[in-house]
């Protein structure tokens, strides 16, 4: 039994060893692409529906920062996050991969990376992102290759002169230049440690786009210089209150960027569905063909911009946001605030705000899938639940009305009567199949929009009115295709019926009586 097990043994140590021979047969050759100089081929482009493109960044790369002049902050924030013992190990650090697995079960997911700086940069240069074992294995072996060949000090050198840190930085020098608008020798320590948390997520972490995340992960970095014995625990302490001072211009040095939000949220998407990291999405020349209309993007910036100031909503905290689908669920307008460079936060799906009267829309549909009519009447007149007196706008009440009626006035009692006949549970059943994903609590305010939903959420429920009863699910990108012209992404349209077309019908011409009367 021993002796099979042995061979057993024996032929897998063969057979892996076979493996790791043909892999190193196919490294690239090391010295000659170092000798040669690194370029990062970033062409990536965001294009429309009509193939312009919306959005590419022009590719910011200093001339190379000698490591004599970066900061020792920066240096030490850099190995205090990505590699504790990045002097210690030849490559690969079996002690840091062993921490990396033992925080990621800790937080039940990749809380902390198990890569040295070594192999990040192997990566960055040599590979690309894809996850696979053999990737895995060529990144381990020119790892080791790059430390027989050169000092910790170049390794260090050619991380930070050629990792992505976002806005389409590559490189200390760049990224110090746009975010903070100086030479990597004037950045102080809180602003290296910002620096040193970018590159496991740029986009997720950029200061422009996510401060208050930016800010929490720049603290994290100095909690780690702490632990590393880089910094004193009362200079994070001071050095984590401070506030960002970023370079104002540094925003505007996308070569293009003419839907913001939109862009950001396709992003996004792109990286989920390739399943890539930042970095590699702007260095493979990819092309994102998404469905946003130019002619329509520009019309909606317009009148959100207009209808603000036509309404006194010209502060900074006063904000707006639309977005409009085609039939097809395709996204052809996106304006997730009134000004990107101001607030990155996106109105259209992350913010979360009362229904309101909106809500009303549910009622009544559920209404009349269970058999109401237009012309079902009930009476206004004043009810108490407990200790919940629902009250309408005006403060008065007309007696019966049919519930075409109701709608068109927006009428609270009758809309709250309705969805205890129904049961709030029900409502909130037909919400769901619209679209709305957000918690509701099934209470009778409810039917008054007493719940949290987003634009898009709503943006999505109310199309299926318009589309003949139809769910379709709201998308940007139409494919993706790689430099070879190569599809990697198609987008397949997901849709199904929800409502009967008699009740949409029904519910159209009711809610047309809101415009027209109302």
């Amino acid at each position: 039994m021993l002796n099979r097990i042995f061979i057993i043994v024996l032929i897998l140590c063969f057979m892996a060893g076979g493996y790791v021979a043909y892999t190193a047969v196919t490294l690239p050759n090391v010295r000659e692409t170092l000798e040669k100089g690194i370029e990062p081929s970033q062409t990536s482009q965001i294009l429309a529906d009509d193939h312009s493109v919306i959005m590419s960044y022009g590719m910011f790369q200093h001339k190379p920062v000698p490591l004599a002049q970066m900061p020792h902050a920066l240096i030490n924030a850099l190995i205090a996050t990505e590699d504790r013992r990045f002097y210690e190990h030849h490559g690969i650090d079996p002690v840091g991969t062993m921490r990396a697995l033992v925080e990621d079960i800790i937080h039940h997911g990749a809380y902390e990376g198990g890569s040295t700086i070594t192999q990040q940069l192997a990566r960055n240069i040599f590979l690309s992102n894809e996850r696979s074992l053999q990737r895995k294995v060529k990144e381990a072996l020119l790892a080791i290759k790059l430390e027989q060949d050169l000092t910790k000090d170049q390794i260090l050198d050619l991380y930070l002169n050629n990792v992505y840190f976002g806005e389409g930085a590559y490189g200390v020098g760049a990224a110090s230049n746009i975010y903070f608008g100086k030479p990597p020798d004037q950045l102080d320590t809180a602003e290296c440690a910002l620096l040193a948390g970018l590159p496991q997520a740029p986009s997720l972490y950029n200061p422009f786009a996510n401060p208050d995340l930016a800010i929490k992960r720049r603290n994290e970095v100095l909690q780690k210089m702490v632990e590393d014995h880089k910094l004193s625990a009362s200079a994070a302490k001071r050095l984590s209150k401070e506030h960002l001072h970023l370079n104002p211009l540094g925003q505007s040095s996308a070569s293009a960027d003419k839907a913001p939000f939109f862009n950001h949220y396709v992003i996004q998407r792109a990286l989920s569905l390739l399943d890539m990291d930042e970095q590699t999405f702007w260095q493979e020349g990819l092309k994102v063909y998404t469905t946003l209309d130019p002619r329509a993007q520009y019309y909606a910036d317009t009148s959100v911009r207009g209808l603000s100031r036509a309404f006194g909503r010209t502060g900074k905290k006063q904000q707006a946001a639309l977005l409009s689908l085609g039939s097809n669920g395709g996204i052809i307008a996106y304006v997730g605030g009134k000004d990107y460079s101001i607030s990155q936060y996106d109105r259209v799906y992350q913010a979360h705000r009362q229904a309101g009267s909106l809500f009303k829309a549910f009622v009544y549909t559920t209404a009349l899938q269970q058999g109401m009519t237009p012309v079902t009447v009930y009476k206004d007149a004043p009810i108490t639940f407990g200790n919940w007196s629902p009250q309408n706008f005006e403060k008065n009440h007309e007696g019966y009305m049919t519930l075409a009626r109701a709608l068109m006035e927006s009428n609270n009692i009758v809309a709250v009567k309705v969805t205890r006949d129904l049961t709030p549970q029900a409502v909130i059943a037909t919400a769901q199949k619209m679209g709305i994903q957000s918690p509701m609590t099934p209470e009778l305010p409810l039917a008054l929009g007493a719940t949290d939903v987003t634009l898009k959420e709503m943006t999505t429920a109310f199309s299926i009115l318009s589309n003949k009863g139809v769910y379709v699910e709201p998308y940007a990108i139409e494919k993706i295709v790689d430099r070879e012209g190569r599809v990697l992404y198609q987008h397949q349209p997901q849709q199904h019926v929800v409502l009967k077309r008699t009740v949409r019908d029904t519910m159209v011409e009711m809610m047309q009586g809101v415009v027209h009367f109302g």
